[in-house]
């Protein structure tokens, strides 16, 4: 299949300067005495609300405000469930390679209150997030192939985390809830995906807690875990395409694409302040 090509828009462009000053602005937000809880809301709401003032024109194509419908949401969790084999083996991965530190730090919870915990670790960065990422990043994207753009956002979604153990597991995230924004056209699919990822896990552990004082010996077989993980893979692979006809958006592009180029100098920069960043963490821990 032939794509017809567009001239260049700079769309990529101003969408990786926005990404580069956001990362900057999200570090940087680090330094602000405030409460904790308000850190996502100070590095993203404040750069999100500008960029959407900027472009109130265009707010409701960036960010795809239609509803759900009941198949969807199914299918949608069902992918989560499809794709959570190969998150746990990356996770495996990295503790086998870095050790529990940095994964350590990541899961502790700040309160002892699921609802407190569930509406700061669940549902803002949820929203936030995915408004940032799957909404405006990806509406910078939106003359690029399918593929390209779901790469793109997995990359630069995995960056924002600031830290080599999440970025492995947001890039698929990332890379996967591009999908299920594109065959439903609406920006809840990946909130709803991002907000049971994040939020199921706070549940179970409230409901079902982990003894501290039993002593986990168990070694982790990577090859069953592998083996699910490609069973997982081949299982969203359907699923999607599933996803894609509940909604009767066609699997097959047939439309003009960019030639505007995706590594250009705001990623490369956000590139490098990733990989510093990151680096510096793993000397810090």
């Amino acid at each position: 299949m032939e794509f017809k090509v567009l001239k260049e828009e700079k769309s990529i462009l101003k969408v990786n300067w926005f990404f580069l000053i956001t990362m900057i602005w999200s570090i940087l937000s680090q330094f602000i005495p405030t409460p904790a809880n308000f850190y996502q809301y100070i590095a993203f709401l404040i750069p999100i609300s500008i960029y959407l003032f900027l472009n109130r024109d265009d707010a409701e194509r960036i960010v795809k405000p239609d509803m759900l419908n009941f198949s969807s949401i199914v299918i949608i969790f069902l992918i989560w469930l499809g794709v959570l084999p190969l998150i746990f083996l990356l996770v495996e991965i990295y503790v086998k390679l870095f050790g529990s530190a940095l994964p350590d730090m990541v899961a502790q919870d700040a309160h002892d209150s699921l609802f407190i915990n569930f509406f700061f670790v669940a549902v803002t960065p949820a929203i936030l997030e995915e408004i940032l990422l799957r909404g405006i990043i990806l509406d910078g994207y939106r003359h690029k192939s399918r593929f390209v753009a779901a790469l793109a956002n997995g990359l630069l979604f995995g960056m924002l985390h600031l830290n080599f153990f999440q970025f492995f597991h947001t890039f698929v995230a990332g890379f996967l809830a591009s999908y299920l924004v594109f065959a439903t056209n609406s920006i809840f699919a990946g909130i709803f995906m991002h907000m049971v990822n994040n939020g199921l896990p706070l549940i179970i552990n409230y409901l079902y807690p982990i003894d501290p004082n039993m002593e986990i010996v168990e070694q982790t077989n990577f090859l069953s875990l592998t083996i699910f993980a490609i069973l997982g893979i081949v299982m969203v692979f359907r699923l999607i395409r599933l996803l894609f006809k509940v909604n009767n958006t066609p699997l097959k592009e047939d439309r003009e694409i960019s030639k505007e180029r995706v590594f250009n100098l705001p990623l490369i920069f956000s590139i490098l302040i990733f990989a510093g960043f990151s680096v510096l963490i793993l000397f810090i821990i």
